[in-house]
């Protein structure tokens, strides 16, 4: 049985974290139907939202590096407590794989980039150079890996619109 918990919304994450957090949040809801198109697309109709796909992710990777950083130098809220330990920890959990994840998707980006010559492509300006889809291994992870994340990130949406009608808290109070 849960028990009524009152959690220190007044806590805030630093401003870095706070303005990192929501460039990310932004940047992937743009990058996850910008891959999904692609996907349909030949590469003489992708190369520039491939390029641009390519550097969205890259700040997302600095971002996240920045963020990694920032999460061990910089001081951070307690975590919410819901009075379930289950759901303590499965937020805990979503939060952590959130970062993985990310790192995750950076590197099989960036290797998709190299083993499926869409760096060659685009300096060329000569789509052809580009592999078949189905021959670059990491863009088959790169997929899965975003399909977890978005359903990691509407799961966290719901915890936040849960806090919110169920507990009555504002958590987005600490992160904005």
């Amino acid at each position: 049985m849960e028990q009524t918990i009152r959690n220190d919304l007044p806590q805030k994450y630093s401003k870095g974290v706070v303005v990192i957090h929501w460039i990310t949040a932004l940047l992937i809801i743009t990058l996850f139907p910008l891959g999904k198109y692609m996907a349909g697309l030949e590469p003489s109709q992708k190369m520039g939202m491939i390029k641009a796909h390519a550097i969205l992710g890259m700040i997302v990777f600095i971002l996240t590096l920045i963020r990694s950083w920032m999460f061990f130098k910089t001081p951070r809220p307690a975590h919410l407590n819901t009075g379930s330990k289950l759901n303590d920890q499965l937020a805990t959990g979503i939060h952590n794989i959130f970062y993985f994840l990310l790192f995750g998707l950076s590197v099989s980006g960036i290797a998709t980039m190299l083993l499926g010559s869409y760096g060659n492509a685009l300096i060329s300006g000569n789509p052809t150079l580009i592999q078949n889809n189905a021959e670059i291994l990491p863009l088959k992870g790169h997929g899965i890996m975003a399909m977890i994340l978005m359903i990691l990130l509407v799961m966290h949406v719901a915890g936040v619109i849960k806090h919110y009608l169920v507990k009555k808290e504002n958590t987005l109070k600490r992160i904005s």
